[in-house]
């Protein structure tokens, strides 16, 4: 049984499409086709070559390219979840070496990958990520509260409030205020909240490590048209998930780990869910 407004809709599952489904939940139509539409032309932005670290992934090597959305997939034990650690600096590798815009860089803790202006939103936003207790203003401006300060040491609450209120108008994040606790929030508006952190630092590259784990059918519809968004202004975003029709609604192409190394590259358009599922479960054959 489905509530649409005072309505109740009900009948047989079976007589209702996904896509049904979603507009009775959320009151609107949502996209089943793919939100990508315009492949990346741009030059490369992230070159990693042979990146490792000790007991959970080896000689990994891609290349992302400015406003492109590079999916990353496997299985759990696939060395997928400590690649995106270590990219954003919080387990780092301890072989090969990382390019960002032709420069090497060194990913030793999340400050140098914050200083490279890579951005990583975890895919446990409640323990890793969020200040729950704090308000949404508190939690946009964390990663930038050195640029907010001002001669005297202190926070210029003007600027840090006009940063919050824009990254509450941008994502659509629903509260009345930016004073809210961050806790007081749904799930999916909370994500955007941890994404609107690291959208204030100007990224060049954006990590999403499972950016849709939790979130109801309207909200992932709200963060996959962000991300499109945010590609086309040249940020370059690694999608690191297990949700295939995610990877293959929004990304351009999508790696696939095995035994902590990449064994396989598809482009996501025109794969179909059954033949990225089959390559995922090539792992445990």
């Amino acid at each position: 049984m489905l509530r649409d407004g005072q309505k109740v809709t009900q009948g047989p599952i079976t007589d209702y499409t996904k896509a049904q489904l979603s507009e009775l939940m959320t009151g609107r139509q949502l996209s089943v086709e793919r939100y990508r539409v315009d492949a990346p032309s741009g030059e490369v932005l992230l070159d990693v070559r042979g990146l490792g670290r000790s007991g959970q992934f080896r000689d990994v090597s891609f290349s992302l390219r400015r406003g492109e959305i590079l999916g990353i997939t496997g299985l759990l034990d696939s060395g997928r979840n400590e690649l995106a650690r270590a990219l954003a600096g919080v387990a780092p590798a301890d072989t090969g070496s990382v390019v960002l815009e032709g420069r090497p860089v060194t990913l030793a803790t999340p400050g140098d990958a914050k200083r490279e202006r890579i951005g990583y939103v975890p895919e446990d936003r409640l323990n890793e990520g969020l200040f729950l207790d704090k308000s949404i203003r508190d939690n946009v401006i964390t990663a930038m509260i050195a640029s907010l300060r001002d001669r005297f040491g202190q926070i210029d609450r003007s600027r840090a409030r006009a940063m919050a209120e824009d990254t509450v108008k941008e994502l659509q994040i629903a509260t009345p205020n930016v004073d809210k606790a961050v806790q007081s929030l749904s799930g999916g508006n909370q994500q955007r909240v941890l994404i609107g952190r690291w959208l204030a630092i100007d990224p060049h590259v954006l990590i999403l490590h499972g950016p849709t784990v939790g979130v109801d059918v309207g909200s992932k519809d709200i963060i996959y048209r962000i991300m499109q968004s945010l590609s086309q202004r040249g940020i370059g975003i690694l999608l690191v998930s297990d949700d295939l029709p995610e990877l293959l609604q929004n990304c351009d192409r999508v790696l696939m780990m095995r035994k902590g190394r990449v064994a396989e590259e598809h482009r996501a358009e025109g794969l179909t869910e059954a033949e990225l599922y089959r390559a995922l479960l090539a792992e445990a054959a």
